[in-house]
């Protein structure tokens, strides 16, 4: 691989393009970070980290590999398809909150057990995407789900929690907390009149996803571009409304409808002084979505 000037690496990261979607799998971005760039700040990185090795000043193309899960007798890890890395988790802490461990891989005598639901119902899985910003340093994810039962219905919802990584190392708190899924499904129906008045639409339905794609920026951490799209049916249900008390439905009632507030993109910056990726706007309160 040929060596070039640190001007012309930044300007070659530029020209390859501003956006590297989110696709599954995970991706390779170069880390045109000048000397001059401010250091991350110790809130998101552990002790042992520091100092973050030197960034590599060779040219490579940005690529995605597939991220997939290679499992081993009674242990699991996540690999990206040439097995040059592969993401475990730890178990959760005190506060529920579950690590990824990034090494070279696939090797077994690393890996680690599935872990265990906790006691609340929340279930964890490597996010199935790999951000690598230099040598070892990586962007990694953890996708914690939670699921509840009701009578008659039941939902679930997925956050997805990053951490800036270095292979070998357990990461400090994460450095972006996000909803990802939500679904919803609440019973509507108590008798055969209520059946004949929802036309037999006998629950109300909430549907929540949001997607998150990586920039190919000029600092260390890249920007994140997240968009969401929620809906409701049928049209009109809300969480903060009792659905018995609504008129008939008609056929055009029966149809999912966009929830416009909770339907929206943002930009996310790291910022290098609380070491969190933050907004480029509020983000609006959709947890009758994302909260069972």
């Amino acid at each position: 691989m040929n060596r070039v000037s640190r001007s012309a690496k930044i300007a070659g990261a530029v020209a390859v393009g501003a956006v590297v979607a989110a696709g599954a799998g995970f991706w390779l971005i170069r880390d045109p970070q000048p000397k001059s760039s401010p250091a991350v700040s110790s809130a998101a990185i552990s002790p042992a980290s520091r100092p973050d090795p030197a960034p590599n000043t060779s040219v490579a193309p940005a690529k995605s590999v597939a991220l997939a899960l290679i499992p081993f007798p009674d242990a699991e890890q996540a690999c990206s398809g040439d097995g040059a890395w592969c993401v475990s988790l730890t178990g959760p802490d005190d506060e529920g909150v579950a690590r990824p461990i990034l090494r070279p891989g696939p090797n077994p005598d690393s890996s680690s057990a599935p872990v265990e639901p906790t006691d609340g119902g929340e279930t964890f899985t490597v996010w199935p995407k790999l951000v690598v910003l230099g040598e070892g340093v990586f962007i990694a994810g953890v996708e914690t789900r939670l699921s509840t039962g009701y009578s008659g219905g039941g939902g679930s919802a997925t956050e997805l929690r990053l951490f800036r990584v270095v292979a070998g190392q357990t990461p400090s708190g994460p450095i972006l907390t996000l909803p990802v899924k939500g679904d919803l499904l609440i019973r509507a129906c108590f008798s055969e009149a209520d059946m004949e008045k929802r036309g037999e639409a006998c629950h109300d339905e909430y549907g929540f996803t949001g997607k998150l794609e990586i920039e190919v920026a000029d600092g260390a951490m890249p920007a994140l571009a997240y968009s969401t799209n929620a809906w409701a049916f049928p049209r009109g249900a809300s969480r903060d409304e009792d659905s018995t008390v609504r008129g008939a439905l008609t056929a055009a009632d029966l149809v999912r409808e966009t929830d416009r507030k909770c339907s929206f993109s943002r930009r996310f910056l790291f910022d290098v002084r609380t070491g969190v990726y933050t907004p480029d706007r509020p983000l609006p309160d959709c947890s009758n979505y994302t909260t069972p």
